[in-house]
């Protein structure tokens, strides 16, 4: 998809409300991320506090898992793309001029 206009296309059509383009991390994928930051975050004592904390630290893992992390990470990768697609163009593009003006030269 980077070596092809195909991704700038989608994105007008997405741009004239033809199609929608999701961009989403795998359920596993997440579950796994937010298991490791429980373990990294959660406390080993078993009183009850701390299992009052531990509760309350993964709410705050998973909020910020899904209204923070996902949904940045989903619009940097769409820019991402967008932009290697631009630069992939560019390039081609100035390669085809260069092989024009060598003909004239």
């Amino acid at each position: 998809m980077l070596e092809s206009a195909q991704f700038l296309h989608i994105l007008a059509a997405e741009a004239e409300h033809l199609v929608t383009v999701t961009i989403s991390l795998p359920h596993e994928s997440k579950s796994d991320l937010e298991q490791k930051l429980n373990n990294a975050f959660s406390s080993d004592n078993f009183s009850e506090a701390a299992r009052a904390w531990n509760i309350e630290r993964s709410r705050v893992i998973h909020d910020v898992i899904e209204q923070h992390s996902v949904p940045l990470g989903s619009k940097w990768v769409r820019e991402y793309l967008r932009e290697e697609v631009e630069d992939f163009l560019a390039h081609s593009c100035a390669a085809k001029l260069r092989k024009v003006c060598s003909l004239f030269t």
